[in-house]
Parts: structure tokens; C-alpha cells; sequence
């Protein structure tokens, strides 16, 4: 009765409530099928390489290295997917829930055979990738550790839920962006899933803000995706010129049917009038709730 599609598989972990749902769409075309956390839309099969390209590929043709990755959350393997065709030596994914990993890569011996092979070939089985290192546990402790073992990574593609719970509040914080900023390289380019720039506003910019405290310059860009509607993407540098200057000059070194440069620079274009009294908004700082509250 929740949802409008078929469940064709569930899940209750100790982290989260997984359901995927399948609805068929005519005849000769694939079915969607789409995640759902706790009750919330994560991705659709239909739209979702468009919100992973922007996710990912902006960071890694920002970055002047891509050899070493770090992915927070993304438990999924989507956004591990596109990073994987840019042939990273190697790529860290630190996400709190075994579960959805067991998921997604294969391994629920509670899903169908039929439910885990459509899953690995939406996500061409990446996380069972020998490049990839997937780290179990809280994000905001794991990246504390991965400091401590003098980690430094080219890049950095942070892919959490929409800070929606108090308790994800302290990954949007900028105590948590100044640590990524100590696990990523001098010339390297971090990419945030920043909620909606129309459906959450205040929140949206606030993430860039936040950020921009953490020590990065920062630019923000939007696109459409069918499922969500508009949706935004924060983008940080440590030095040198920002993202978007970096993306005008580089090539496109990875074809996907997503992205095309002129898209890519248009996506940073925003109404004349959007940032109009951003001066009131705060940063979220840790235990501020601050983006919490903004987002509800």
C-alpha cells in the first residue's frame, strides 16, 4: 500500500529499511525498478545515470589525478560504477550498512536470483571490482581513521541521503567537509549530493556554505532528474583555479551520454536572483542541526 510499483524484494537492517520496487512499462522496454530507503526514494533505473554522471564526473575532470577515490555512501555501486570507467588504481567506499552492500553486490541470500542479477547489472558488479575497498561502518568515524592512516585520495564523491534524520546532520557539517579535506590532494575536487536547489533551498546553499567554511572554494550546479526533479550538487577545490574554470579548459577524457561540456558549464548557471539573501543563512557547524532544520 506504500508504494505505487510492485515490491519485489525487502529488507530491514539494523541501519535502514531497504525496498525495491519493479513496474513494467511496455512492451520491448526494461522494467524501473527503484530503491527505496525507509521510505524515501534513492534512485529509479530510468534517471539514474543522469544524477550519477553529475555526481561523479564534474569532480573526476576536475581533478588533475584520478588514481585514488574516495566514495562516502553510495552503498549502491552506482556512482562506484561511473568512477570505475575512468580506471582509478583504486577506490574506497566507506557505508554504514552491510546490508545494503550484501545487496547490492550479490550476496542477500535473502533476494532472489532473479533480484540480484538485474542489481549487478545496473550496477556492472562493481562492487565486486578487486580495485575497490569497501569500508563497514559511520562515515564520520571511518574518515577520523582513514586521516589517522595518512590517507590522501584525488578525489572525493560524497553520495549520503538528503540530511532528512538529526543524525546524518553531522555529515554535513564542517568539522566532517575539513577532515575529507585533509584525505584529499592539493589539486583534487570533492563533489557533495546537496538535496534539492528548489524543493530545499535553504539547505542546498547552505552546503555550499558550509563547505565554503571547511576551507574549499566552492561552486554549486543543478540538473533535472525525471525522479527527484531539480537537483543539485556542491563542488570544492583546495587550490588553484575553481571547477568550473578547470572543466572549460580540460578535455573529456571518459564518453558518457549524459554529459557534454557546454551541459556541464550550464549546469553552474543559476536565476540572477537565486542567492538573494544567502547572508542569513548559517553553517552547520556540529550539533548545530542546522542543515536538519533548514531541511525540513
Amino acid at each position: 500500500m506504500l508504494f505505487r510499483d510492485r515490491v519485489i524484494h525487502s529488507k530491514i537492517t539494523p541501519h535502514q529499511y531497504l525496498t525495491l520496487t519493479e513496474r513494467q512499462v511496455a512492451a520491448g522496454l526494461p522494467p524501473v525498478r527503484s530503491l527505496y530507503i525507509n521510505g524515501r526514494l534513492q534512485f529509479a533505473s530510468n534517471d539514474e545515470a543522469i544524477y550519477h554522471a553529475m555526481l561523479t564526473y564534474p569532480a573526476l575532470l576536475a581533478s588533475a589525478r584520478r588514481q585514488r577515490i574516495l566514495v562516502i555512501g553510495g552503498g549502491d555501486g552506482l556512482a562506484l560504477r561511473d568512477i570505475l570507467r575512468w580506471q582509478p588504481e583504486r577506490v574506497t567506499l566507506v557505508d554504514l550498512d552491510p546490508g545494503m552492500i550484501e545487496l547490492f553486490s550479490g550476496r542477500d541470500q535473502t533476494a532472489s536470483a532473479a533480484v540480484s542479477k538485474a542489481l549487478l547489472s545496473l550496477n556492472e558488479r562493481a562492487l565486486l571490482d578487486p580495485r575497490v575497498e569497501v569500508v563497514i561502518g559511520d562515515a564520520f568515524l571511518k574518515v577520523e581513521a582513514l586521516v589517522g592512516d595518512g590517507r590522501h585520495y584525488d578525489t572525493i564523491v560524497v553520495d549520503l541521503p538528503d540530511p532528512s534524520h538529526p543524525d546524518l546532520n553531522k555529515l554535513y557539517s564542517d568539522y566532517f567537509y575539513a577532515k575529507l579535506s585533509e584525505l584529499l590532494s592539493a589539486d583534487g575536487a570533492i563533489s557533495v549530493q546537496s538535496t534539492s536547489p528548489y524543493h530545499s533551498k535553504k539547505a542546498f546553499i547552505a552546503v555550499g556554505l558550509t563547505l565554503l567554511a571547511a576551507g574549499f572554494t566552492v561552486e554549486q550546479y543543478h540538473t533535472n532528474v525525471s525522479s527527484f526533479g531539480e537537483w543539485g550538487w556542491s563542488i570544492g577545490v583546495k587550490t588553484g583555479a575553481p571547477a568550473s574554470r578547470r572543466i572549460v579548459a580540460a578535455a573529456l577524457p571518459v564518453k558518457n551520454g549524459w554529459v557534454s561540456r557546454q551541459q556541464l558549464l550550464a549546469a553552474f548557471v543559476f536565476a540572477p536572483d537565486y542567492y538573494a539573501g544567502k547572508e542569513a543563512l548559517r553553517v552547520n557547524t556540529l550539533n548545530s542541526q542546522v542543515i536538519y532544520r533548514y531541511h525540513a
